[in-house]
Parts: C-alpha cells; sequence; structure tokens
C-alpha cells in the first residue's frame, strides 16, 4: 500500500492526505510549505532587527514572540512533514 502526503492545511480541523507523486495538490503542497519557511526566515529577520533596536517597546516585542512563535511552529510544521515523506517518522 503507497502512503500518503500529509498535506501543511487540515481540512476542517482534520490531517489532509494526498498520493505523493506529481500533481497541483501535491504542487500546491510544496508551494505553501515553501511559502511557510519564506515566512519564517522574514519573521526571524524583522525579530532580530527589533531585538537589536533599543527604542523598541515592549507592545512591539510581544508582536515579534508572537510572529517568532507562529514562525517556529510553522517551520516545525514543514520538518515533520518532509520528515514523513522521508520515511522518518510515522504519518
Amino acid at each position: 500500500m503507497q502512503s500518503l502526503r500529509r498535506l501543511p492545511w487540515t481540512d476542517e480541523g482534520r490531517a489532509a492526505f494526498v498520493p505523493p507523486g506529481d500533481g497541483l495538490v501535491n504542487d500546491l503542497a510544496d508551494a505553501v510549505e515553501a511559502e511557510m519557511l519564506g515566512m519564517a526566515r522574514a519573521d526571524a529577520s524583522r525579530g532580530r532587527a527589533l531585538a537589536d533596536d533599543p527604542a523598541a517597546c515592549g507592545v512591539e516585542l510581544r508582536g515579534a514572540v508572537w510572529y517568532l512563535a507562529r514562525a517556529v511552529e510553522d517551520a516545525a510544521l514543514v520538518a515533520d512533514l518532509r520528515a514523513e515523506r522521508l520515511g522518518g517518522a510515522e504519518a
């Protein structure tokens, strides 16, 4: 039996799956994963810049922490999804 690819989004809160391979949904999933990683890198860069700003206020720093937490969650999800496809984790 062929394993399924877990997608980086959910279907009404439930994990969504697709057969691996070429196709529109797999291409979209690849693009979403790439976008998640790109946004995480941008958030990390903005967070570093804000941390280096002595004039940054608490509200700005709390906002940066929220975005950085989301970025870490997204990057961890992409890592989990890729490990599943490589056979390194149970689906």
